[in-house]
């Protein structure tokens, strides 16, 4: 509901009053003051000059107060002003101090009566009334604007290069780092929660709250590697992980959090786990790990046919079945079918195009391939076949469709009654009602090229993320 519309000539921020009885729009210049019934009280100037700059403004009470500062001769003057309704004059300077200026933003707090100082390479926080140096550090972690002191004082953040975010907190005895957080969104700009326990950042990604309890240590968002894989047990109580192409495994109890690291020694191309025993290939060898003692539980196979080794060179076109009876991999244009037990290669479907991703049913009778076309890039086709291990060929009832429109990987694979991955574009998560969750778009994968379904889990696995994202849904 509309109560009044006010138009004005420039664009600010809004202040409520404490009492809520006023609304000032604050701007680069001035300041413009509305009572709810959108008439309005008064409006002033609150820089006089060029060489001055607003640089924060705060409720006390009844009073709106601003901090106006301006630089000369190597000093910062800086300016308190008030506005109160029943003062007069209206607008009124009440206090005023000098701090030597030091190179980098300014930023200051009502609060404490402390200013900080961020360059690049530097943060330095003094008490303004005693000139007293209250904290200084200098390192090439490359230190970015903005700068924000927490609403009550306590806290001092500051931005970091790569979407960190610097936590110090305010004690007896000066400034001490506090926590370092690392949100999953890139983000422009951020602000403290009115407790001081959260920070919200923001950005064309979306929006995303992180506390500071929940301190992450320092990595670059640009990390860009292979993606990872990942395998449940059949009750969803263990994890395995490992980022394709690497070898050592870390397992993970979803209920007491405690992990195990197995190295396998092999380049990892696919996992599984199957009750207690974790399954992984490289496509040559196949290597069975105990998922809490990381011991070997049967001898490694070899992937052979006509005593040729397969050397399978590229992980996505590679997977086991649920059950780990039966592997199947592509080179190039055909896609092959491996049993494990018999270890022999049961047959080969031949396709028109480049093989970019496989997968099996969950019992195993079926299996999908989607197809890339050879001379356009955004062209592909869905290959879908029986499988009947005790046939020659074992691939039969094959049919191939032309995958056009807003189809993904989950419109394919996943049934009707189930959550899936919607669109090309890969933007929601959506079930029989309508769509449930938006996906921010570095979570997006294109087609669901690099989501993993496990039951009501959905695991995100594209290698620009340091970790795997896990979301379980509750319906």
């Amino acid at each position: 509901m509309i109560i009044k519309e006010i138009a004005t000539w420039e664009l600010g921020k809004v202040v409520f009053s404490r009492d809520q009885s006023t609304i000032t729009l604050v701007t680069e210049l001035g300041f413009h003051m509305y009572g709810l019934d959108g008439e309005q009280i008064c409006e002033d100037e609150l820089i006089s000059s060029y060489e001055q700059q607003l640089h924060s403004h705060w409720v006390d009470g009844e009073s709106l107060l601003f901090a106006v500062y301006s630089v000369a001769n190597e000093e910062l003057m800086v300016d308190i002003r008030k506005i109160h309704l029943t003062s007069a004059p209206l607008l009124h300077v009440v206090e005023s101090f000098i701090v030597p200026y030091h190179h980098g933003s300014f930023h200051f707090c009502p609060v404490s009566s402390h200013a900080a100082f961020v360059s690049w390479s530097k943060v330095l926080i003094l008490n303004v009334r005693s000139l007293e140096v209250l904290y200084q550090i200098e390192t090439a972690k490359g230190y970015t604007s903005p700068g924000l002191f927490s609403p009550d004082g306590h806290f001092f953040a500051c931005s970091t290069t790569g979407g960190g975010i610097c936590i110090w907190e305010n004690t007896s005895t000066g400034y001490v780092p506090q926590s370092n957080l690392r949100a999953r969104l890139l983000w422009n700009k951020f602000s403290w929660s009115p407790t001081s326990n959260s920070i919200l950042c923001w950005g064309d990604n979306g929006i995303q709250l992180l506390h500071q309890n929940s301190s992450l240590s320092i990595t670059s968002l640009n990390y860009v590697g292979y993606p990872h894989l990942v395998a449940y047990t059949a009750d969803q109580t263990h994890i395995a992980t490992v980022r394709q192409f690497e070898s050592a495994v870390t397992s993970l109890s979803l209920s007491d959090l405690t992990q195990q690291t197995v190295n396998t020694n092999i380049q990892i191309q696919d996992i599984k786990i199957i009750d207690n025993t974790i399954f992984v290939t490289n496509g040559k060898r196949l290597i069975s790990r105990h998922l809490m003692t990381g011991e070997q539980v049967d001898s490694s196979c070899d992937t052979k046919r006509e005593n040729k080794i397969f050397n399978v060179h590229t992980g996505r076109h590679l997977v086991l079945s649920n059950d780990c009876s039966q592997l199947a991999f592509a080179i190039k244009q055909t896609v092959f079918l491996y049993d494990i037990k018999a270890q022999k290669v049961l047959g080969d479907l031949v396709t028109d195009g480049h093989v970019s991703h496989i997968h099996f049913s969950s019992d195993g009778s079926q299996l999908w391939c989607i197809v890339q076309d050879v001379f356009d890039i955004e062209t592909f086709k869905c290959y879908h076949a029986q499988l009947e291990r005790e046939k020659d060929p074992c691939f039969v009832n094959v049919t191939m469709e032309n995958l056009e429109g807003e189809w993904s990987l989950d419109s394919l694979f996943r049934s009707p009654h189930e959550c899936k991955i919607v669109g090309k574009e890969s933007e929601w998560v959506s079930d029989p009602r309508g769509n449930i969750l938006w996906l921010p778009p570095n979570w997006r994968t294109g087609q669901g090229w690099f989501a993993r379904w496990d039951g009501k889990i959905l695991t995100l696995l594209d290698g620009h993320h340091q970790k795997p994202i896990i979301i379980e849904f509750q319906l």
